[in-house]
């Protein structure tokens, strides 16, 4: 059972938490103040609010479980990380930044129609359904294993104070509490290894070496397997499009990095996540190396059980509550994202749209109480979707969202490089990429992570052709100014200010930010090559 002080340490945290919401929410007072924080937020705190949604309690115990029985080949589903920010901040960002919208599937109508909008709007309420389902999952499995209580107690508990948190402040309360999360999950980090080390009675590096030895250290594979979800070719290409979706056209990030000041914030934001993100990841990955030198190659019941029996049979009093209270950090990290994007989402795209016309912007109060049903909704789809799990649940979760990652990319392309896309055109070849994507990935045993990769070129493929032969009457010139390309052209023409503050904002340009992005790229293959020999 957990000790009085850890419970301490976790009821403060909680409370600590909530007290920051409220603090930094006080001040909402519009619309525009809950959603997008008036877009006046500094870019320390977005680049570390992006890095800590992305890294969730999933990473934080699941990583370590998959770096277990892998080693650290697993990075390499993140290795594209970087690429797809620069694919963002040389192209998409600076479209949605000029359209100064709310949510990114405003973008879909704009330059397509309603259907291509709603479907790419159902897509992501599917996928963030599934992640945050799963980031209240792995708390509620710590909690589940501490005190013995059944999910069908815990789930409600966690999820009614991620509704309060996330209702009391809005993206602001996100962004300010998503800092001082990273800074435990980072010190719950290095705790964790300490004591590890400490128990092997090893330095770091002697770890390290006894791993290596062991083959843990490895992770370029350039095997043409389709089997294996870490390989070169499948995280090269399958993964790529799976960032470039969640960096460059999901509303949870999109709708963090446009609470900037200016371009300039936004790509300080997003270079820096990058580099946060993959060092995080790949920590916890060692982690996992440390882990299979301390067990000795022992097996465990679930990879999931790696990270949270040592929790429970190593930690002392105190630090025990400090780690708890970093993986709530990583899942508040995220759920409390997820829930301020889908409510976002909902409100912009479908509330307003069809329940709200002709009146003003909807009301705080109702923005809250969607926010609260999908809280709810949440607690089901956890209860019912992923009891009993054995896999990882990063691998788990993976494969669930790669069968609408790659549709929703596509659609994306289709609408923001080529002038002949139209909206019945796209949202048929959406549904051929979700319904082929998923008809191949059955017929085929093949690594989930190729999903990605087969649905956007489906869709890609049949939403072009089918566009062209069922062209519509609408102009290229009414609609040619929400492609990047058109932008880019129309900005110049009439002599816009393509710069700000010393940055770009013209799609297709590139500068110092994109530069460093492509060079971080390429240096975390060399470096996996180094550590390789």
């Amino acid at each position: 059972m957990i000790s009085m002080i850890d419970s301490i340490i976790i009821i403060a945290y909680i409370v600590g938490m909530l007290g920051i919401g409220y603090l930094v929410g006080k001040g909402n007072e519009t619309q525009e103040d809950y959603f997008l924080a008036g877009r006046s937020m500094p870019w320390i705190p977005i680049a570390l609010s992006v890095a800590a949604t992305m890294i969730s309690a999933n990473s934080f115990i699941g990583a370590p479980g998959w770096a277990y029985s892998s080693g650290i080949a697993p990075f390499m589903v993140n290795i594209t990380v970087p690429f797809a920010i620069f694919i963002a901040m040389y192209v998409t960002v600076p479209v949605m930044y000029q359209l100064k919208i709310t949510s990114i599937y405003q973008y879909m109508e704009y330059r397509l129609g309603p259907i291509s909008r709603m479907l790419t709007v159902l897509q992501f309420f599917v996928n963030s359904l599934i992640q945050v389902s799963s980031m209240v999952f792995i708390p509620a499995l710590i909690l589940n294993t501490i005190t013995g209580w059944s999910l069908q107690v815990i789930v409600p508990l966690i999820v009614f104070i991620a509704i309060i948190y996330t209702l009391l402040g809005g993206i602001k309360a996100v962004i300010w509490t998503d800092v001082v999360q990273s800074i435990i999950i980072w010190g719950a980090l290095f705790l964790v290894i300490f004591i590890v080390l400490k128990h092997l009675n090893m330095s770091f590096f002697e770890t390290l070496k006894v791993a290596k030895t062991a083959g843990k250290m490895n992770a370029l594979d350039f095997e043409f397997n389709i089997m294996n979800t870490n390989g070169f070719w499948v995280s090269l290409i399958g993964g790529t499009i799976m960032w470039i979706r969640y960096f460059c056209f999901d509303q949870t990030q999109i709708q963090r990095i446009l609470t900037a000041k200016s371009m300039k914030g936004i790509k300080n934001s997003y270079l820096t996540s990058a580099f946060i993100m993959n060092l995080m990841y790949f920590l916890m990955l060692l982690v996992g190396v440390i882990f299979f030198v301390f067990y000795k190659d022992k097996e465990f019941a679930s990879s999931n059980q790696v990270m949270i029996g040592f929790m429970l049979d190593e930690l002392p009093v105190g630090v025990l509550g400090v780690v708890i209270a970093g993986v709530f950090a990583a899942a508040m990290s995220s759920v409390d994202s997820l829930l301020n994007a889908m409510t976002t989402v909902f409100i912009k795209d479908i509330y307003e749209k069809y329940f709200h016309k002709g009146e003003s912007e909807a009301s705080l109060k109702i923005t809250m109480g969607i926010s609260t049903v999908i809280g709810v909704i949440v607690i089901f789809i956890v209860i019912l979707g992923f009891g009993g799990t054995v896999k990882s649940i990063l691998d788990v979760v993976g494969k669930y969202i790669s069968y609408f990652s790659g549709p929703a990319t596509g659609a994306f392309i289709l609408a923001m490089f080529t002038y002949k896309a139209n909206d019945k055109g796209v949202a048929t070849g959406f549904i051929v990429g979700i319904l082929g994507g998923f008809w191949i990935a059955s017929s085929i045993e093949m690594s989930w992570l190729w999903n990605p990769a087969i649905g956007c070129a489906l869709t890609f493929i049949v939403g072009y052709i089918t566009s062209v032969i069922f062209s519509d009457s609408i102009a290229i010139q009414d609609y040619k100014q929400y492609t990047a390309k058109g932008m880019r052209e129309k900005m110049i023409i009439e002599g816009r200010l393509v710069d700000e503050e010393g940055v770009s904002i013209l799609p297709f340009k590139s500068d110092k930010y994109a530069i460093i992005a492509l060079v971080f790229f390429f240096a975390q293959y060399f470096f996996l090559a180094l550590i390789q020999k």
